[in-house]
């Protein structure tokens, strides 16, 4: 089977993983360095090598997620891909999870809340926001059973 992963790239991971442990609550953070010996195959002293960051996996609301320094590859974000958390709102842990996750960013002052996490119109629940790295999050949950139910 073919699965598609988010992997992410900032300027300096290794900051970026400290903000989405404090922000987010991330967990289960693995950080692989350069090591002096591969500095040079990313354009970097030996100075340079521990502070970046060639591999990095979190999780985010029981989400996997990668990421990686971007080596002077990769410009600013604009919005035209989101991050979607997408749960099944009738699993307990889930939701709670989900809502752990919005209360704790919510009122942070690096998050820019576009739709704040509330019950809508299509009887699911949804938000979404931005970070202070411009990665726009999504969070949705639906009531998966009913939503099967409806498409037979």
């Amino acid at each position: 089977m073919t699965n598609l992963y988010p992997y992410l790239a900032f300027e300096n991971t290794k900051e970026a993983l400290t903000y989405y442990e404090d922000v987010f609550g991330a967990t289960d953070v693995i950080r692989l360095p350069v090591t002096k010996e591969q500095a040079s195959q990313f354009g970097l002293d030996e100075t340079q090598a521990e502070s970046a960051t060639m591999h990095a996996v979190f999780v985010i609301g029981g989400t996997q997620l990668y990421a990686a320094d971007s080596f002077g590859k990769t410009g600013q974000l604009n919005g035209a891909i989101s991050l979607m958390l997408d749960y099944d709102i009738t699993n307990e842990a889930d939701a709670k999870e989900i809502q752990a996750l919005y209360d704790r960013v919510k009122d942070h002052e690096s998050i820019n809340i576009e739709l704040p996490f509330e019950e809508q119109f299509w009887g699911g629940k949804m938000g979404v926001f931005t970070d202070k790295y411009g990665v726009r999050w999504m969070l949705h949950g639906t009531d998966y059973e009913k939503m099967a139910q409806q498409h037979q």
